[in-house]
């Protein structure tokens, strides 16, 4: 015979239920077959200026308008998916072997939450500035990251420093000791 047990608090019951059955998470692994070889990390800034709204009418002025400022560090990450880069095998005859590089792949931007530094915070009651309004302008830090380490190179920096690995590797490998590495690069 199965017993049911519960506790009751006003009219709440929380206890065991006959024949009920309990789910446990699973946890799933997966191969990856990618590598980063450059990582870009800057310090942005947020700045979030919110005015009283009432209806669609704004109202910016220093007595009800809300400031905040605050920083996050920020990391980008670019690298290769290894299945991707392909190699020609080698030619015994000329010691050279031709690598093909993709076009680096940028991997989602890493927030530093640990890093968070609130440096002015001017908030009025007229226009509270909430976990939303925060969130947004994180997103938007995040976007700049990405923006600003790409035009400051992160793609020509991935794959210089990819190919010096490659050639490191392929150096180590019994017979391609003196091989000459040729790389090719996917627009």
């Amino acid at each position: 015979m199965a017993v049911a047990f519960g506790v009751w608090f006003s009219g709440y019951s929380k206890g065991t239920k006959e024949n009920e059955t309990i789910q446990e998470t699973v946890v799933s692994y997966q191969d990856i077959e990618k590598i980063s070889f450059q990582e870009a990390t800057r310090t942005e800034v947020g700045v979030i200026h919110k005015p009283v709204e009432v209806g669609k009418v704004k109202f910016d002025n220093p007595l009800t308008t809300s400031h905040c400022v605050f920083t996050y560090n920020i990391s980008v990450e670019a690298g290769y998916d290894l299945k991707d880069i392909k190699d020609d095998g080698g030619n015994e005859l000329t010691q050279t072997i031709t690598v093909t590089l993709p076009k680096a792949t940028v991997y989602e931007p890493k927030v530093d939450e640990d890093s968070f530094t609130k440096y002015w915070d001017d908030e009025k009651i007229t226009a509270n500035i909430g976990v939303d309004d925060i969130h947004a302008k994180k997103l938007e830090m995040i976007e700049h990251a990405k923006e600003v380490a790409i035009e400051g190179g992160l793609y020509e920096k991935t794959s210089e420093h990819a190919k010096v690995v490659i050639t490191d590797y392929i150096h180590s490998l019994k017979g391609y000791e003196n091989y000459n590495v040729v790389f090719n690069e996917e627009a």
